[in-house]
């Protein structure tokens, strides 16, 4: 299953287009238990997420993409609120050595885990938040930045080092607020050396953005950009991504996944708005525990017809 990621990842479009989901909430309900058990389990985060992806026919598996993850790492107060946990106050960041616990620590056995027993048939991403994003949800100060890039990169590091196929950064709202500037090229220039160390690519999933975020989110010299909703909560219009995907190695287009006739009509048209061009189709963030499995399996039977 993973031969089409493959061809993404190398940047040789043939006639499909791999189906990368985001999905650990999913995941937990296929694998009978809570998203909170879960993710404090490694050995059932990696086998609930492989079997979800045997069930959704995913070309690549994304472990780690809950922005929670590493807030709470670096001491954020996270409360559980219907089986999600939710940021409700930014705490005191800790050492570098200490950054590495609780799910986060859970998280890096999993993807170990995960690579080990289905990298023949799927692609495996390493996912943590973006480094504008996390400095939003810990409400850090100028003075606290080298502290929090430090910890960026031990985490990216203890990531790497288990050999994903891909880096995955998830930004939300906050990198959409002001242009692409030094600062965050400077953030995202320093993660991308430390993936390029580990000869790992590396890619961006942006939600909340808006037609001037497009304009400048290049500068990242990220190697592939992944797009959910826009910052109105939509799914654009494919043309939107026209120009970017002219210029970068490849790019991900989320498919809105509450509807087969809606889902299946945008992808033929994100393969005819982009023909020619790298792409991959994925989800508006996570797919939540309560999505419905007919549908999901419908949209991705579909998407095996003509992709």
């Amino acid at each position: 299953m993973r031969s089409a990621m493959d061809a993404f990842l190398a940047n040789t479009p043939g006639a499909g287009n791999a189906f990368v989901p985001a999905m650990e909430p999913l995941a937990a309900r296929v694998g009978g238990m809570s998203y909170r058990s879960m993710t404090g389990d490694p050995a059932h985060w990696s086998s609930s997420l492989g079997k979800a992806g045997q069930l959704l026919r995913a070309d690549a598996l994304i472990l780690g993409f809950d922005d929670t993850l590493l807030a709470e790492a670096c001491g954020a107060d996270v409360q559980w609120r219907d089986d999600q946990p939710v940021v409700v106050e930014a705490g005191v960041l800790p050492a570098v050595t200490e950054a590495i616990n609780g799910r986060l620590e859970a998280a890096v056995e999993a993807l170990g885990r995960l690579i080990q027993t289905v990298r023949d048939d799927f692609c495996c991403i390493a996912a943590m938040s973006g480094p504008i994003t996390l400095a939003a949800l810990l409400d850090t100060t100028d003075g606290q930045a080298g502290e929090l890039k430090q910890i960026t990169v031990e985490i990216a590091q203890a990531l790497c080092q288990k050999r994903p196929d891909l880096l995955l950064f998830r930004e939300g709202p906050a990198i959409c607020e002001d242009d692409i500037g030094m600062p965050q090229r400077k953030a995202f220039n320093t993660l991308r050396n430390v993936a390029r160390y580990f000869d790992i690519p590396t890619a961006i999933y942006v939600e909340g953005y808006t037609p001037e975020t497009l304009a400048s989110i290049d500068k990242l010299r990220m190697d592939f950009y992944f797009f959910g909703e826009t910052a109105e909560g939509t799914i654009p219009d494919p043309g939107l991504f026209l120009d970017l995907a002219q210029s970068v190695k490849g790019i991900g287009i989320a498919l809105p996944f509450g509807d087969v006739t809606e889902a299946l009509t945008h992808a033929e048209l994100c393969k005819k708005t982009l023909a020619g061009k790298n792409l991959l189709f994925t989800t508006p963030g996570d797919l939540a525990r309560d999505t419905d499995l007919d549908t999901a399996r419908a949209i991705t039977s579909g998407l095996l017809s003509f992709c």
